[in-house]
């Protein structure tokens, strides 16, 4: 497949980890800019957009996984191409949890881009897990690492994700030989800013709209592992 072909193919992200860490106002703060608290976390939901990556538009697909993500673990790693995984500085369980699943994907993915994220960086009377630790651990599986606080501004957070996207998308680029997904399971489309404002609540703002919002039930989610096989 030619290079230009090959970058019209969404570039697809997982973001992993355990509940409460801030995956869901992680990928809202990133795609629309404004921070929301509260999510619903029983269900996968896939956003699909067209981003600006190094200075060309690049479609992208972010999976922002369910607090359940265990049971579909098989089905998240097999339809992504790169992973975020979040963890919250403030609970040293989540860490372990993150460290755990930066590991595995070195083992089952290695060539795969992986982005170790410490959320709640603002939260410095509360913190359970040292900057350095989780650095080191970062380092030795070959995976990214920044901490970020995603309630306190997204600048910080979009410059990061802003230059992993591009790291990936140079990876597809050199890569020899590489598949990448095309298939999708069935899916529901529903309205962003409907179908978010449901998820937070009357009381906040909706963020401005993106391309597409999907959400994927248990059926559905058990589809990506063969639609990905079958590529």
């Amino acid at each position: 497949m030619r290079t230009e072909e090959r970058n019209m193919c969404p570039i697809r992200i997982a973001v992993l980890g355990t509940s409460q860490v801030g995956k869901s106002a992680l990928t809202v703060r990133y795609l629309t800019k404004r921070f929301i608290g509260e999510y619903r976390s029983d269900t996968d939901m896939l956003y699909k957009c067209v981003l600006q990556v190094d200075g060309t538009p690049q479609p992208v697909e972010i999976m922002d996984t369910s607090a359940s993500c265990d049971e579909s673990s098989d089905a998240h790693l097999q339809w992504a191409e790169a992973f975020v995984v979040v963890y919250s500085v403030t609970d040293k369980e989540s860490y372990r949890w993150a460290a755990s699943t930066v590991q595995e994907l070195s083992e089952r993915r290695a060539a795969s881009c992986v982005l170790m994220l410490g959320n709640k960086s603002d939260l410095h009377h509360l913190r359970e897990v040292e900057e350095v630790e989780a650095k080191s651990l970062s380092l030795t599986h070959g995976a990214r690492f920044f901490e970020v606080s995603t309630a306190e501004s997204c600048v910080p957070l979009t410059g990061v994700l802003d230059h992993f996207l591009k790291e990936v998308k140079m990876q597809r680029t050199i890569a020899s030989g590489s598949n990448i997904n095309n298939g999708s399971p069935k899916q529901r489309k529903l309205s962003v800013t409907r179908m978010l404002g449901s998820l937070i609540g009357r009381h906040s703002p909706p963020p401005q709209p993106i391309t597409e919002l999907i959400i994927l039930d248990k059926e559905e989610r058990s589809k990506l592992v063969r639609c990905s096989r079958q590529i």
